[in-house]
């Protein structure tokens, strides 16, 4: 029995002392969206705590209110936000992009029944996000290739996220509005239109931080990103947990929908979070819509891979993918 005893007070320093030498992170994310899926998994999983590192990931509606919190330093690190980061950037504020989690966006555009193309769309009112984030990007991607320009559409933001939009879309509000899984599915079953279904090359769930952090506590950062690796995977070869985890950020039981939404983020996630020159390229052309100075931008200026690299040249995503 003094044994047990001495065994149990022995773990049970070593708990304490883990949670003692764990550094206190906080994250903000600024919507419920597949791109930020793993940012979630990998937390309730315990897998930057692995890497000593107790993080918290808050909500922060709107990638309007992520950047100033991250700025401020209220949170050490912001996941999405994409335009909103690259706004800061060609403003001269100091923060960094040191990855994605994917290369490309999928989405659909749902509309009333009634609408029978994107050219109808002229002249209507189309539902955005507060701030111009990936709905937006798609949005304004699909009106281009249709011939129709942004200015010939109104864009009004509502609040709420997707779930926001969609009541704002069945209410009559607005007549059109970017969906990702699983709500244009749920959309659908409810009804409405899904006028097209598309997959745009843009980055999408970028990991952000200040430019002072990368600086002053670099192995924190690399600790980070390095479980943030470990947890895309961890995501991708437990279906069943993440699965779990996804139905309660999304708040939706719906199993048919939450496996829909797990199989189209997981084929998208990028493993070595390396950001794609075409959907740089991309992502700075519709930026340049809002601010000339993105067409100076280069593929350097967008995101700083050393993190990616150092972490590549050690081996650790050639450890967790067994290669």
């Amino acid at each position: 029995m003094k044994l047990l005893g001495l065994l149990f007070a022995a773990a049970w320093l070593a708990a304490a002392g883990e949670g003692r030498c764990a550094e206190k992170v906080r994250v903000a994310y600024p919507a419920v969206a597949p791109g930020l899926t793993p940012s979630w998994v990998t937390a309730e999983a315990g897998i930057w705590r692995k890497h000593g590192l107790d993080v918290e990931t808050i909500l922060v509606s709107g990638g309007a209110r992520a950047v100033p919190a991250l700025i401020s330093n209220s949170v050490q690190f912001v996941m999405g936000s994409d335009t909103g980061i690259t706004m800061a950037q060609l403003q001269g504020i100091p923060v960094v992009r040191i990855g994605v989690t994917l290369n490309t966006l999928g989405s659909s555009l749902i509309t009333p029944q009634s609408i029978q193309s994107v050219r109808d769309l002229k002249g209507k009112t189309l539902g955005i996000s507060r701030g111009r984030d990936a709905s937006y990007i798609r949005l304004a991607k699909l009106l281009l290739d249709h011939g129709v320009r942004p200015n010939d559409v109104k864009f009004l933001p509502i609040g709420g996220g997707e779930g926001g939009r969609l009541t704002a879309l069945k209410a009559g509000v607005i007549q059109g509005t970017m969906l990702f899984p699983p709500l244009d599915l749920i959309a659908k079953n409810e009804g409405l239109k899904v006028l097209e279904t598309f997959d745009v090359a843009t980055p999408g769930g970028g990991l952000n931080t200040t430019a002072a952090l990368l600086k002053q506590s670099r192995n924190l950062v690399v600790n980070f990103v390095k479980g943030y690796m470990e947890g895309i995977h961890y995501m991708m070869h437990h279906r069943d947990d993440s699965l779990r985890i996804l139905q309660r950020y999304f708040q939706n039981p719906d199993k048919v929908a939450m496996r829909y939404l797990y199989d189209e983020t997981t084929r998208r996630l990028q493993r070595d979070l390396r950001a794609d020159p075409e959907s740089i390229r991309f992502h700075l052309e519709l930026a340049a819509m809002d601010d000339a100075r993105a067409t100076k931008f280069t593929e350097k200026d967008f995101w700083d891979s050393s993190v990616v690299d150092e972490i590549r040249r050690s081996g650790f995503i050639e450890q967790l993918y067994g290669r």
